[in-house]
């Protein structure tokens, strides 16, 4: 089937859509989980107002990149007539082959994207790119910036809303899109700011360079090597551009001044990887590294909301970005609650957000959990632990080795029960 036939296709079924139980949706955070959630509530009819703390300009940055994989790519197929999904396709790099190597560049695990049946499995992207797309998508005035969340209370047919500048807004149902440390979550327990997250005992740093002119093995879009306690990967974001990643085990709130700054604390620790790391690190003189430690949060079960009150993404379930499908699952998130929204009686809100969690509960809880095993092997700080994971790796079967990642793609999206 071609490109055109299928979109066409999707176009007709965005259609059919039925009309929505819900009225308005108040939605606290402008990342990719919430406006992604703006757009699906427009396709569905239903109106909606996103409320950003930060000003725009840095809502639509972020950074280094992320990968949008083929879960989340079927979601954007079916959004705003398939546009998103075309522009993604457009400005980005298509996820390719790609895997996971020991420190001196011998193949561990390469995996391609006919294992799920794919020609490509997705998107990769900058991240002020990404936030330009979706923000785009949306009419004027949808997204609020400078809007501090303070606190929810109940109505008699809804949730009010209130903001640190002293106004307020009213809906049907809010969702919490705020991230990591949610206001939204820590309101509904009554608190003004969540308890600290887990410490995964590692930084990242991040950003972006082009490849032109390095020795980047062009049989791959996106590789990752594995050293002793820290790793090095990189992915194409389109354009000749890539977006870098590096993790190190460290104490946590650790900073590079001691080392001179960020790219001295990559030489320092990727001194001895071999090619393209010490190229790309070269060229990195004058780009902007950002450095941050990695945090998750435990799994809240089947429920992550109150009454008309539930949560997307980082803020119900945060993980370690091991797998690149943190976003992913806010995307999910974010259509999975739109199509329940569609369903059901105006009177039946608060079962309909309960549902929702629920049937999304065991597919995040899964992917923290593998989350953590990748991150777990690639973070190995023993000698004889790298030796043995790079033996096992080796020796598994790449359709076995398949397995641990192909239940994500699995994943087939669409606005009909």
């Amino acid at each position: 089937m071609s490109q055109n036939i299928y979109l066409e296709q999707v176009i007709q079924t965005s259609k059919k859509i039925i009309k929505p139980s819900v009225s308005k949706v108040i939605v606290i955070g402008g990342g990719i989980g919430g406006l992604t959630l703006a757009r699906a509530c427009l396709d569905a009819n239903i109106e909606v107002e996103v409320y950003e703390k930060r000003p725009l300009n840095t809502m639509l940055s972020g950074p280094g990149g992320i990968f949008i994989q083929r879960n989340a790519i079927r979601i954007y197929q079916l959004l705003d007539s398939g546009k998103i999904y075309q522009r993604f396709y457009s400005q980005g790099g298509k996820i390719l082959k790609g895997g996971f190597s020991s420190k001196d560049g011998a193949p561990l695990y390469i995996n391609s994207p006919e294992f799920a049946g794919e020609k490509d499995l997705g998107i990769c992207l900058s991240r002020g790119e990404l936030q330009q797309i979706l923000y785009e998508a949306l009419p004027p005035n949808t997204v609020r910036n400078g809007m501090t969340f303070e606190k929810f209370a109940a109505t008699e047919d809804g949730v009010q809303v209130y903001f640190q500048d002293g106004s307020t807004t009213t809906g049907d149902i809010l969702v919490g899109a705020d991230g990591l440390y949610s206001r939204v979550r820590a309101s509904m327990s009554g608190q003004k700011r969540l308890e600290e997250p887990i410490y995964s005992g590692t930084c990242c740093w991040r950003g972006v360079f082009n490849g032109s002119n390095l020795p980047l093995n062009q049989e791959y879009s996106w590789m990752e090597y594995w050293g002793q306690g820290n790793r090095f990967g990189y992915f194409d974001i389109g354009k000749g551009l890539f977006s870098f990643y590096a993790f190190s085990n460290t104490e946590k709130g650790g900073n590079d001044d001691s080392v001179g700054g960020s790219l001295n604390a990559l030489k320092l620790t990727f001194s001895d990887y071999a090619e393209p790391v010490p190229s790309i690190l070269k060229v990195l003189e004058d780009q902007i590294i950002y450095r941050d430690d990695i945090f998750d949060r435990q799994p809240l079960g089947n429920c992550w909301g109150k009454e008309r009150v539930t949560l997307i993404g980082d803020a119900a379930h945060p993980v370690q970005p091991n797998l690149g499908q943190g976003g992913c699952m806010a995307v999910e998130d974010a259509f999975e609650l739109v199509k329940l929204l569609t369903r059901g009686a105006s009177s039946d809100h608060v079962s309909l957000l309960r549902q929702f969690e629920y049937s999304r509960s065991q597919r995040v809880t899964r992917v923290f959990t593998t989350s953590r095993q990748v991150g777990q092997l690639g973070q190995t700080n023993s000698a004889i632990g790298c030796l043995l994971r790079n033996w096992i790796y080796k020796l598994t079967p790449t359709w076995l080795a398949d397995l641990q990642f192909k239940w994500l793609f699995d994943y087939q999206p669409s606005w009909e029960d």
